[in-house]
């Protein structure tokens, strides 16, 4: 095949680059950046993305040390004014480019750029003092745009993590880790690692990085609470803009778990330790904490009397006045009683009037005003799940097995938006993808 031949010659190219002392650096992108956040970023005419995705469960060994990456690494793309990629004669993308040879696409995937860097998440690749793998822990790098400097900045104490970019002038990342919420001040020199709250069981910070002046977290009770017989826990408010706590809640019977923050408004459950009754509810938090409490009332007020067989999972809030969430698999919109998707399917992504969402025999969406489902991708083997599916530019990104699927392996794939709203789909695979899963054209 030509793709092996280029191949060949690319990686005699690059040896001989390496032999005469060149720098395998890339052109560096200018333009705006849209998407911050996901596995999936875009920088003027480039897309930033993981070619493929992987779960960190199934790691071992050396499978995150740069020797030994080569299609789950971190690549780019360059597009014409429109947002397409070209092709060669033989219809492969041209201009894809190796970033950084470093899992970017996994369970907890992450990336930011400021300024000339790229900031992304990949699985931890160290070991413990027992020699064995931290694939589910969460390692933070940043590399240059071109390619060059990459830089290993931290790595979660604990499983994956929350990662928040808030662009203020000096912007900076709120990681939370291992019951500590921390900052860490970005831009081409780091900051000092600051922690800002410990002790912490959960915190939740809004879906779109930007702006934020306050997040809500929760903290186990007092061990003199305990002693008293009471149970629950307490929710608090940080105030980023003097760096201030309160406690917002102190209910001595009733554990709030935080679901969303968006809009300003605080979404959780709260559950009765006495009646197990389960209850979701939003929250203004504007005036005291109880009058701004609402109750949210979709499907009956209950989920279960027995909180281990909480039927409701995902919970993704489109705007102010409409949420939706998957209740016994279905997905269910808070203003109706029967299901807005009815059939097992997984929410993947809210974006503008749609809910996008995976089923066994694709991704698609739904417009939660007029109901009518569109296809995305009708793709039996997609990924599903957290960090699978992002949108940038017109485009939706999503990660998906080839027809012949040799070696069970998630390659990146997007649909034009656009085309989708005309009734059509169209999805290409924007990867570099091993020979052995290219489907022979006959």
């Amino acid at each position: 095949m030509k793709k092996s031949i280029k191949y060949v010659l690319a990686l005699v190219l690059c040896l001989c680059f390496v032999l005469v002392g060149c720098t395998p650096k890339l052109e560096m992108p200018k333009g705006n950046i849209d998407s911050n956040g996901g596995s999936v970023v875009m920088v003027g005419d480039y897309v930033y993305y993981a070619n493929t995705f992987v779960d960190y469960s199934s790691l071992s060994g050396n499978a995150n040390e740069d020797k030994t990456i080569n299609q789950n690494a971190l690549y780019r793309v360059k597009t014409d004014e429109f947002g397409y990629t070209t092709r060669d004669d033989d219809d492969f993308i041209e201009n894809i480019e190796k970033v950084t040879t470093k899992i970017s696409g996994f369970n907890n995937s992450n990336m930011f750029v400021v300024g000339n860097y790229l900031y992304f998440t990949s699985p931890n690749a160290h070991k413990n003092k027992k020699g064995e793998d931290l694939f589910k822990l969460t390692t933070l790098f940043r590399v240059k745009l071109d390619g060059t400097g990459r830089q290993e900045i931290l790595s979660t104490e604990t499983t994956q993590g929350k990662f928040f970019l808030v662009t203020e002038e000096t912007p900076y990342l709120l990681v939370f880790d291992n019951s500590k919420i921390i900052k860490l001040t970005i831009g081409d020199k780091l900051g000092k690692i600051e922690t800002l709250v410990s002790d912490v069981l959960d915190v939740v910070f809004p879906t779109n990085y930007g702006k934020l002046d306050a997040f809500y977290y929760t903290t186990d009770i007092s061990e003199q609470d305990k002693t008293a017989g009471l149970s629950g826990n307490y929710l608090h408010k940080f105030d980023l803009t003097n760096n201030n706590q309160s406690l917002i809640s102190r209910n001595e019977r009733e554990t709030i778990s935080l679901v969303a923050f968006e809009d300003g408004k605080l979404y959780y459950k709260r559950l009765d330790a006495e009646t197990k009754d389960s209850l979701y509810y939003s929250n203004t938090m504007q005036e005291t904490f109880e009058n701004g409490e609402k109750v949210l009332t979709a499907v009956g007020e209950t989920t279960s009397k027995d909180s281990t067989t909480d039927v409701i999972s995902k919970f993704s809030i489109i705007n102010e006045d409409n949420y939706v969430f998957e209740y016994n698999k279905k997905i269910m919109l808070n203003t109706e009683t029967t299901p807005l998707v009815n059939e097992e399917a997984k929410i993947e992504k809210i974006y503008g009037d749609y809910v996008y969402y995976s089923t066994s025999k694709g991704l698609f969406r739904i417009s939660y005003k007029d109901k009518k489902v569109q296809t995305v991708a009708e793709i039996s083997n997609i990924k599903q799940g957290e960090g699978a599916v992002d949108i940038a530019g017109e485009y939706v990104y999503f990660y998906a097995k080839t027809a012949n699927n040799s070696t069970d392996t998630y390659y990146c794939h997007r649909a034009n938006n656009k085309i989708i709203e005309d009734g059509r789909t169209k999805v290409e695979c924007i990867a570099e993808v091993l020979d052995e899963d290219i489907k022979e054209n006959k």
